[in-house]
């Protein structure tokens, strides 16, 4: 289910400024890309390594992009039902796959080319490896143990290593040794700080670039959680439709002793959030939502005696989510900046010679470039007329710009200027020096409006 839905329309969606991150981070050379994780990003930098290599095999189209996304969200939804099975029963496991699968929010990430589809998968896969162990069999000998707590570490380190929001997992961990074999703490201890010891480069160059990172994530108060609540899964029936089921599955003593599980991890991020740095982000927070889903798979199971009424609530879980699958995968789920309509009117008025200016300044984390250079055909070369160093130049995502517009200037003919919004003037965009050197040299002849962009098309005086 998860795949089916993963893939479909896989394509569709434009892809986002994050996603244009990932595209341009990900196309670089091996030399580039680890100069660009000593400047940014250094966190993203496994899933950064491993689309490297994606791409050279399979291309950088929108759909080889997330297609390793999909991927990982079908394994995630396998592992979720494998989890489920452990913790309450194969037809619970069952019912918590395939909520799991139709959640609009899992949708959304499966078709992203970010981590976190990938960082899910590795979260949910550590908690099974966890509970595999707490369920060790008598016969089991040290040496196998041992072998176990490392396949656990192993997990971790994997899930830290794509995202390290998702260490916070560890709350779920140490309830789930607290309440199912308190005298496994010992191995969750050891094969944590195992795996915190690989991480510690990681974490310690996150926490060097975090200031320009995440400094945009705002400090959330109590008043966020129910906002989160409904963020997780992006639609408030699909939310409560699961908290229903959870409590369902809270009239039995192992679904009571288990609720706490998905909601730990949410708690932690939010003290960790009232520090310096923030992380308060639905997707950061996405690798909770298997461990909703088996609660509630739970719930579905336990729902009434009769066998047929758990396959009814999943069903109607499935009619509730309808609406926010379908969404996820229109054009705009992702983002409300037509690049490829933009791209299709700067080709479409294209000669040899053209210039280009798209608009950066403030507004230079929304990629307005790459999401052209991306769209745009490889016949259209249109010179960047302001641009100074490159972003890989620069090893970074950003580039710099010429800090005196008119020494730019190269007599080009005719210059495309885009810019966020639809405005009557398309220089409106520009900062105010750029604004004064192509105003003295140039007039507008032209304006289009596509959908988030202005497109301008000036001619020489």
């Amino acid at each position: 289910m998860a795949l089916l839905l993963g893939f479909r329309h896989l394509g569709r969606p434009l892809l986002w400024r994050d996603e244009l991150a990932t595209w341009s981070a990900t196309t670089r050379s091996l030399g580039h890309l680890w100069g660009l994780l000593g400047n940014v990003d250094a966190v993203s930098g496994a899933y950064y390594v491993f689309l490297h290599g994606w791409t050279a095999v399979f291309g950088d189209s929108p759909v080889a992009l997330r297609t390793p996304s999909v991927l990982a969200v079908g394994v995630a939804a396998g592992l979720t039902a494998a989890l489920g099975k452990r913790l309450f029963g194969a037809r619970a496991g069952l019912w918590a796959g395939l909520l799991f699968a139709l959640v609009p929010a899992v949708l959304r990430y499966a078709q992203e080319a970010r981590s976190y589809g990938m960082v899910t998968a590795a979260a949910v896969l550590a908690t099974w490896q966890l509970v595999r162990v707490l369920d060790c069999k008598p016969e089991w000998s040290p040496r196998r143990m041992r072998l176990e707590w490392l396949g656990y570490a192993g997990a971790l380190v994997l899930t830290g290593l794509l995202h390290l929001v998702a260490l916070a997992v560890l709350t779920s961990h140490l309830w789930l040794v607290w309440t199912r074999r308190r005298r496994a703490w010992r191995g969750l201890l050891a094969a944590t700080v195992l795996a915190l010891a690989v991480l510690s480069p990681l974490l310690i160059a996150g926490r060097a670039e975090s200031g320009r990172q995440i400094n945009w994530i705002q400090r959330p108060n109590l008043l966020a959680f129910p906002g989160m609540i409904h963020d997780l899964t992006f639609a408030w029936p699909i939310s409560i439709a699961l908290l229903v089921l959870a409590l369902v599955a809270c009239t039995t003593r192992d679904g009571l002793r288990y609720l706490p599980v998905p909601f730990l991890p949410i708690a932690a991020v939010w003290i960790a959030s009232q520090g310096s740095n923030s992380y308060w982000v639905e997707r950061y927070l996405l690798f909770t939502v298997p461990l909703w889903t088996v609660l509630a798979g739970a719930g579905a199971e336990r729902l009434v005696r009769a066998r047929w009424t758990a396959p009814v609530a999943v069903a109607a879980v499935a009619a509730l989510a309808f609406t926010g699958l379908r969404a996820q995968s229109s054009p705009w789920s992702h983002t409300g900046t037509d690049w490829r309509a933009a791209a299709r009117t700067i080709s479409a008025g294209y000669r040899p010679g053209d210039a280009m200016v798209p608009e950066r300044g403030g507004a230079s984390v929304y990629m307005l470039d790459l999401g052209l250079d991306y769209y745009l055909p490889t016949r259209v070369h249109p010179k960047d007329l302001f641009l100074a160093k490159t972003a890989v130049a620069r090893d970074d995502l950003m580039p710099t710009e010429c800090a005196v517009p008119t020494a730019c200037l190269d007599g080009a003919p005719r210059i495309w200027v885009v810019t966020f919004g639809h405005a009557h003037d398309p220089l409106a965009g520009l900062p105010k020096s750029q604004q004064a050197a192509l105003g003295a040299q140039y007039s507008v002849v032209k304006i289009d409006h596509v959908k988030g962009l202005t497109i301008g098309l000036l001619a020489h005086v």
